[in-house]
């Protein structure tokens, strides 16, 4: 369907009331001849929902969904939007997950455009809240080559991994291939890289591997060794609880006010400089923290609003305990979350803002959110996952970068440590002195530290 004015609304469902077929011209089937122009998701009650939440009338506003940049033109995009996110949520997500539950089976699966918050207001609404309606919520890794991946595909995992931790869910699905790489005349991947995109991922939390590598790509060894890989780090760490300490601030409450429907492709240029600065500052955010080996997890303003103070000085969700969080440049938090987020700082909580003028750098941000585990020298290819289990801790490092690493990881108070190599399956004493351990990974290298005593 498509419509000949700008201001209209481009619409794809059948039976329209009357009150808004009024403004949509149908052609159908579609007329060569027109241009298709920008649209928006719509439902055959969504004015009248619109109404029961804010009091307004939608189609008299319907231009601001698609132009202007008044105070006016955002609040009506960033009610459009809210409301959109919460019937997405409620009527595809929530609707496939009540229905898997009536039957007995989990709800799984994984979003579109994972990796691009700009694309999460048009693909859900609330990409984050989409999947916190998922009891399985996964995300869809095309490339095996693990160097690329961590640093371009952070949100992929980070999305999931954060819907789980949010709903106090354990478990996480991808759907892993090197697709990218055979397309590219350069697979397919080896097993090296296989697993150590493997262990990147059970880094985010991903318990649950399904795999697109073609069959006749590789020995059969091969395939026995990476399920004996991903076998040993489910062992150990599928019974443990993921432990991020650091909350990376989701801007999608600022992007509804932002966002602009295009007839093309989505481009980051082609929406407003505050959209632009936003949403750089959250990539730039999310890639430094995982390139300084600070596990973290993403939240939005509403499990912001609803989480709550703890006496200890840390913010509380569910079990999880966080002590930073971290804003991007030009965020606006609605005022529920800006009262928690008031009253843990004023009990210690650390609140960064990423200045627009000067940006948090990797050595400020380590500084200014005290990570428990500290690994020296840093390095941009070495991903970590902190866990919990039975009372002791579990670190997972891997190496990504085509180069062996030589360094220390700082763990604190002086404890024995157990180095386990999930490739090999062997279990050693660490070399610990001082609360420090020697940290020695080849090329593509997993290894799982486990403190052998309670702490």
């Amino acid at each position: 369907m498509f419509t000949d004015e700008p201001s209209l609304i481009a619409v794809n469902l059948g039976q329209l009331p009357e009150s808004v077929r009024k403004t949509v011209r149908v052609v159908d089937p579609p007329d060569p001849k027109v241009r298709p122009l920008p649209s928006v998701p719509w439902g055959y009650d969504l004015p009248d929902r619109y109404r029961q939440r804010y009091g307004e009338d939608l189609l008299a506003q319907r231009r601001s969904l698609f132009s202007g940049d008044s105070a006016v033109d955002r609040k009506v995009r960033q009610q459009f939007w809210a409301l959109t996110a919460d019937l997405v949520a409620e009527r595809y997500f929530g609707a496939i997950q009540d229905w898997c539950g009536r039957h007995k089976v989990a709800s799984s699966g994984h979003s579109l455009w994972e990796e691009e918050v700009m694309h999460h207001p048009a693909l859900e609404g609330n990409g984050l809240k989409a999947l916190c309606r998922m009891d399985i919520p996964g995300l869809d890794v095309l490339s095996s080559n693990p160097e690329a991946v961590i640093h371009s595909g952070w949100m992929t995992a980070a999305l999931p991994a954060s819907a789980a931790v949010l709903t106090g869910r354990r478990r996480v699905m991808t759907e892993v291939s090197d697709f990218v790489e055979k397309m590219g005349g350069r697979g397919p991947a080896s097993l090296a890289e296989m697993q150590a995109t493997a262990a990147w991922q059970a880094a985010w939390g991903v318990t649950e591997f399904t795999l697109y590598y073609g069959i006749a790509d590789r020995p059969a060894d091969d395939y026995r060794a990476y399920c004996s890989f991903v076998g040993r780090l489910n062992a150990i760490l599928k019974p443990a609880r993921p432990d991020p300490q650091v909350l990376l601030y989701y801007p999608v409450y600022d992007l509804w006010a932002e966002y602009l429907p295009v007839a093309g492709p989505l481009q980051l240029g082609s929406q407003s400089p505050r959209a632009q600065r936003i949403v750089r500052s959250f990539d730039q955010l999310g890639q430094t923290l995982q390139r300084n080996q600070v596990p973290f997890a993403l939240i939005d303003h509403e499990r912001l609003a609803a989480a709550r103070v703890a006496s200890d000085g840390s913010l509380a969700i569910g079990e999880h305990r966080f002590r930073a969080l971290l804003l991007p440049a030009d965020v606006e938090l609605p005022p529920p979350a800006a009262r928690v987020v008031d009253e843990w700082r004023g009990k210690g909580g650390r609140v960064f803002v990423d200045r627009s003028a000067a940006r948090l750098s990797g050595p400020a941000i380590i500084d200014a959110v005290k990570p428990p585990y500290r690994l020296s020298p840093q390095s941009p290819y070495i991903a970590a996952g902190h866990f919990l289990r039975d009372g002791r801790r579990v670190i997972l490092l891997v190496n990504v970068g085509r180069e062996a690493y030589q360094g220390h990881l700082q763990v604190g108070a002086a404890a024995d440590w157990l180095i386990l190599d999930p490739s090999t399956g062997g279990v050693a004493p660490a070399m610990a002195q001082s609360g420090t351990i020697r940290v020695s990974l080849a090329s593509r290298q997993a290894i799982v530290l486990v403190q052998s005593g309670l702490q």
